[in-house]
């Protein structure tokens, strides 16, 4: 459709040709660009698209319609359409009915010459009427869009004007209230709450006014008996430059802030508890690669770091080196299975010092509830002084395990030799003595046993040989016949005699274990070095076992102790009829 001061297409409804060639010579004399079509009866009208016009002209008298019929067709297909009605003579009251039927003007023929004014009056009031009538439309549908908005916030929200009258509020904010919208808006402050809250509304509202800056306070409420907290911020609504009123939000934070209190209270128990246990908490974000740390957890490891975040590589390079590559590969393997790590290892807390070394005990564990985050708790326990009592005690079952070995030897071991050589004197004189012949025997097996027992019990071999050679005499005593296939590859003077002894301790365990319990016909001992690290694999093609069932056993735990005990790692991998695979890393020194 074209506007007014551009070509205006007009639909004449006249069935008089004469009044129709008058309207056209009088349009012509004007400035008004037009384009007519004329209709001449009522048919013609019915059947034409009103809206392909910009204006319709309309005579009263009509052989077969009239112009107020017309009208009110008009309106119903177009509600915005200019209307002119020309007519012979119009009194007032039929003027009054056109009017109200929705004639914008009309004119009379014996002045004709009227018509363009009129015309551009009307089309400038249509033009007027249009925009006006998108106006309110685009006004309806922001406000259906701002009332959409407006209920989709579970928090109150509302306007105010300058005033302070409430002009708009949600629907949270009506049941809050237990009030209709109708019943809040046009009220102010001391209409709906006690005369104390309403003032300190009163109060913050001019503060926002005042300073033109946004406010956020707390408020304690009492609804329906019952204590509330809500949180209320409040924004200056600014239009040209001038604060004309204030917008709103109320959230009711009760539970929020119960649950601080409670978080808070946890913390601080929290934080009682690692100091009583000389612990402290942390989580690990292994995807940002980040661990989130109590203020303890920064306390015990003597951490200078803003916040409570550091980094995981951070945190690894407190780690004696020795200690870390079997720590991360610990750690790498229970991220990579999801699974739980717990070990022991030695951390340097004082950079400028690198001789002050303390133990921790670290726990790992997933957050199983939330696997797609790959989120672990742990805790980290100083157990300094419990690692060097059990090293202590380590240490002391080993000398008197020596000083019993020592006794054996040299008491009863020399004894039994006497008595073994003075039974075989005997038996070279009476030969055909069977009794004798079986004491013989007895005595011989019994020192064999004596050598075994004092070979078992000591590191004698380890101190008087090597560690190759004491090993090799651990496979010898073996009590079953089991082909043991043995690969060393060590340079026993980079490890501690520490190390030696627990290496030792282990490998006899698990060859008593093999021995009493797998029924293997064969047995493949790996024990290398690579750096600062020595690692050994046992396996055997026994029977096997499910290692959950028995991991609780006493020869396992011995094991799983002594090498945690040492700063290693230790995993035992086995299945019925499958046979069983030990594997152990730790430091050597």
């Amino acid at each position: 459709m074209t506007t007014w001061k551009e070509k205006v297409r007009i639909l004449h409804l006249e069935d008089n040709q004469d009044d129709v060639q008058l309207l056209k010579m009088a349009l012509r004399k004007s400035n008004l660009n037009v384009e007519i079509e004329d209709v001449a009866n009522k048919n013609a009208f019915l059947k034409a698209d009103l809206s392909e016009y910009d204006l319709i002209i309309t005579d009263y008298n009509l052989r077969d319609y009239d112009g107020l019929s017309a009208i009110k067709y008009i309106r119903l297909k177009q509600p915005i359409m200019p209307v002119i009605l020309i007519s012979g003579t119009v009194g007032e009251e039929l003027a009054a009915d056109l009017l109200r039927a929705g004639a914008n003007d009309f004119v009379l023929k014996s002045n004709l010459k009227k018509t363009p004014i009129v015309i551009e009056r009307v089309l400038h009031e249509a033009s007027i009427a249009r925009e006006k009538r998108r106006f309110q439309k685009e006004l309806v549908e922001k406000n259906l869009i701002l009332d959409s908005i407006f209920d989709s916030f579970e928090d109150m929200i509302f306007l105010k004007d300058e005033e302070g009258k409430y002009i708009k509020v949600n629907r949270p904010f009506c049941e809050f209230l237990k009030l209709h919208e109708a019943e809040i808006i046009g009220s102010r402050e001391s209409d709906l709450f006690p005369e104390d809250k309403a003032a300190e509304a009163l109060e913050k509202d001019e503060y926002v006014k005042l300073s033109n800056r946004s406010l956020t306070y707390e408020v304690e409420y009492n609804h329906d008996g019952v204590i509330k907290m809500l949180e209320i911020t409040k924004s200056p609504l600014v239009s040209d430059n001038k604060v004309s009123g204030i917008v709103g939000k109320c959230q009711d934070i009760t539970a929020k802030k119960l649950l601080l209190e409670d978080v808070i209270k946890s913390k601080s128990i929290l934080s009682q508890a690692e100091k009583l246990t000389r612990s402290g908490s942390f989580e690990y974000d292994s995807d940002l690669d980040l661990i989130s740390c109590s203020s303890h957890f920064k306390h015990i490891l003597k951490l200078q770091i803003e916040g409570d975040t550091i980094s995981f590589r951070k945190f690894t390079q407190l780690i004696k080196e020795e200690d870390r590559s079997i720590f991360n590969e610990g750690i790498n393997n229970a991220i990579e299975k999801y699974e739980e790590y717990h070990n022991e290892h030695r951390f340097i807390c004082n950079s400028n010092d690198k001789s002050v070394i303390r133990n921790f005990k670290i726990v790992l564990r997933p957050d199983y509830k939330d696997a797609k985050a790959k989120r672990f708790y742990g805790t980290i326990v100083d157990v300094t002084m419990e690692h060097e009592n059990q090293i202590y005690l380590m240490n002391r079952q080993e000398n008197d395990r020596k000083e019993l070995a020592r006794e054996l030897h040299d008491n009863l071991g020399q004894k039994m030799n006497g008595i073994s050589m003075f039974i075989s004197k005997i038996s070279d004189d009476i030969p055909d003595n069977k009794d004798l012949k079986k004491v013989k025997e007895l005595a011989h097996e019994t020192i064999d046993d004596l050598g075994y027992l004092i070979n078992n019990i000591s590191v004698k071999q380890i101190e008087e040989h090597s560690l190759d050679y004491a090993i090799d005499k651990l496979v010898s005593y073996m009590p079953v016949p089991i082909k043991v296939n043995k690969n060393y590859e060590i340079k026993e003077e980079d490890l501690s005699p520490f190390v030696k002894s627990q290496i030792y301790r282990v490998i006899q365990e698990a060859l008593n274990n093999v021995a009493k319990y797998s029924e293997a016909s064969e047995v493949k001992m790996n024990i290398k070095q690579s750096g600062g690290v020595l690692s050994l694999e046992i396996e055997d093609d026994g029977k096997g076992f499910a290692v959950e069932e028995v991991l609780n056993g006493n020869g396992l735990q011995n094991i799983t102790h002594r090498v945690r005990r040492s700063n290693g790692l230790v995993n035992i991998d086995s299945q019925k009829g499958k046979g069983t695979r030990v594997t152990v890393k730790m430091p050597v020194s």
